[in-house]
Parts: C-alpha cells; structure tokens; sequence
C-alpha cells in the first residue's frame, strides 16, 4: 500500500483575516479524504511562528482560544523543517502575510510545493491597483473606472485630490484599500460631506486606496480552476441586504443567499466565465482562483476583484463548493482536485511570470 501524501493544512496568520483563515482550515482538515491524505494542520501564530496543532485544537471557535494554548498543546515547527514534515502545503491564509505573495514566497525557498497561485500571481492578486492596470492591458475584460490615491498625495492636498476625482466621477463612490480583502475598509460615499471621513477609514488599512463609482447590478463570484487547461465553473450570484457585501455576509451562514448557477441568460453566464479565464490567464494563475464582479443594470459584465492565492474562500458557506457541486464534485473530491492540479502545477508557478513579460 503506497504511503499517504503528507498535506499541511496552513492557516492563521496575521491578517485581519485569521478568523476567516481558521474556519477555511477547519473545514478542509474536516473534509480532507483521509484515506488518500494525512492532513496535518499548521497554524501561523500571530508572533510568526509555525505550529502544528492536535484536533483538540483545531476545533476551538477563535484564534485567540488557540494562541492561548500553544505552547501547552501544539509543536513547534521550525521553517527549515517543514519540507521534511508535508509533502504539499494547502495555504488557507488569507489577506496580507499570506494571500499577497509572501506565504507563497516562503514555501519556494524551503522548496515545498504548495496549492495556489505562485508569488507574482498572488501579489498581483493582492493589489488592486496593479492588478487593473496589468488587466487594462486586455481590452476585452471590462473593470470599473478608478483612481488611485496614495496617503503622500492626500495628505499634501485633499481639496486636490477631491476636485480630480469629482471631475471625473458622480457620487455615489467607493473607497477601498489597495491591498485588502473581505471588504475591509470598504465603505461607500453618497456626497462631498463624507468624503473627507470615509477615505479616512480606507487609510486606516493601507496607504493607496482605490477610487471607484458605486456598481449596481447583480453581484457573482466565479470559480476557475485547472493547470494546462483551466475551467471556469458555474458563477454564483450573491444576494445580500447591505449597500456592499459586508464581511459577516460574505463568512456567516445564512447573513446572505448564494445562487448557483446565476439565474441570468445563458449567454451572459458564458460571458461570465469568458472574462474570468481571461482575467485567470493575463494574472498568470496557478491551481484555482475566484474572480468577482457584478452584472450591471444594462447586463455588462464588469469584473471588480480577481483573487489569485490562497483567499478563494473554503469556508462551510463558501460559493467554492456550490460551484463544485454543479461541476459534479463533492466536497471531498473536490478538494482532492486542487491538491492533485497543485502537484502537477509546481514548475509553472516559478515561470508565471513569463506570461505577464509576453503581454507587456
């Protein structure tokens, strides 16, 4: 009988995000196929450090209830050692440290191969700002007209920065961070009076934020996965009760509804798809990724966010497995599929940035 694949299952970090990262980690060391796998979770501790948690932990409802009780009940994994304790890392960080290349960055230079896009791929990802103007270069996806707005520029003249981005934009706009996820200081301005106060709180999470009318239309998510040949799946249309999709309705079960697929014209669904491979392929992409975006009013597809590394969202209430389910998945096999694409995807993530040097 051939030997188990090792597959740490690393999650935590110190992103915002940990929470979130702590419940996707869970839920795939739950549904790992243990019969094929042997999951092995590691946790990132907010001190940076490694840890490789017993079940006892793995089931504790916050970071906090686990950071408390690691030196008591988990080991300590020094980095140098890791290669030699999985044979494949499932990164489950999301936002910064993990999703923006970082993470990824560290698994190429202990040599252990690991799911997800490579590191160019997930910075990309990560930063909403170069991200646009590397996508603006395939005039067939559409994205949202913006500003970026760097915290040097807004301090020195806001009036300036005001005036430019009400000569090109009406109110209602959107502020966001650069390099942010989960909606985190997101917030929308209905007039000149906000302003002021709402890109405040956008700064409070990054130094450039973008600038971007406020969409309205019908709002998706849209899986694509696969190596040599990648696959974008059935989109899922979320339906929430906010003016943006808030962080509690993207993680919480039932603070939204998600419909897959779309309940939209075939063709507008085939569009869909169409721009989300594009947007897979000119991000140089590895394994899987999510790209998100909205159908507008006049049924234009405009796509708003890709996410390329590890923040696809593999939570219990996660549009990953509504799209995996209608593709013919279970949960199981599904997640047995992203780890198999991975292992055969590892030479190409160092070279993802080959695709990006032939476009430029």
């Amino acid at each position: 009988m051939s030997e188990k694949t090792k597959v740490g299952i690393i999650f935590g970090g110190l992103s915002l995000e940990s929470e979130v990262s702590l419940t996707s980690g869970r839920n795939l060391y739950n549904n790992i196929n243990k019969t094929l796998f042997d999951p092995i979770a590691i946790y990132i501790s907010r001190d940076e450090q490694f840890w490789q948690l017993p079940e006892t932990l793995i089931i504790r409802n916050t970071t906090k209830e686990i950071e408390e009780r690691l030196e008591a009940k988990a080991i300590l994994i020094e980095y140098e050692k890791l290669a030699s304790i999985i044979d494949i890392a499932f990164l489950v960080t999301h936002g910064k440290f993990g999703d923006d290349g970082s993470l990824q960055g560290l698994m190429e230079l202990l040599h252990v191969p690991y799911t997800g896009s490579g590191v160019l791929s997930a910075a990309l990802g990560m930063d909403k700002d170069l991200q646009r103007k590397l996508i603006g270069l395939d005039k067939d996806i559409n994205q949202p007209e913006y500003l970026t707005v760097n915290i040097i520029d807004w301090q020195a003249n806001q009036d300036r920065v005001i005036n430019s981005i009400e000569q090109k934009f009406v109110y209602p706009l959107v502020s966001k961070p650069a390099r942010e996820g989960s909606t985190i200081g997101v917030e929308t301005i209905n007039s000149k009076d906000e302003f002021i106060n709402k890109v405040k709180k956008s700064f409070i999470y990054d130094n450039k934020i973008i600038i971007e009318p406020y969409l309205k239309g019908r709002e998706f998510s849209c899986m694509v996965v696969g190596g040599d040949k990648p696959r974008a799946l059935l989109p899922t249309e979320t339906i929430h009760s906010n003016e943006i999709f808030t962080y509690d309705e993207k993680y919480l079960p039932g603070a939204s509804e998600k419909i897959t697929p779309m309940d939209i014209d075939e063709n507008i669904i085939k569009e869909i798809q169409r721009q989300s491979l594009a947007c897979y392929i000119i991000l140089g992409c590895s394994d899987y990724a999510r790209i998100d975006g909205f159908v507008l009013d006049n049924n234009k597809v405009v796509i708003t966010d890709p996410n390329s590394a590890a923040s696809t969202g593999l939570g219990p209430s996660s549009w990953t497995w509504h799209q995996a389910v209608k593709a013919g998945y279970s949960v199981k096999d599904f997640i047995t599929e992203l780890i198999n694409i991975s292992q055969k995807s590892q030479t190409n993530k160092k070279y993802a940035i080959n695709t990006i040097n032939q476009l430029i």
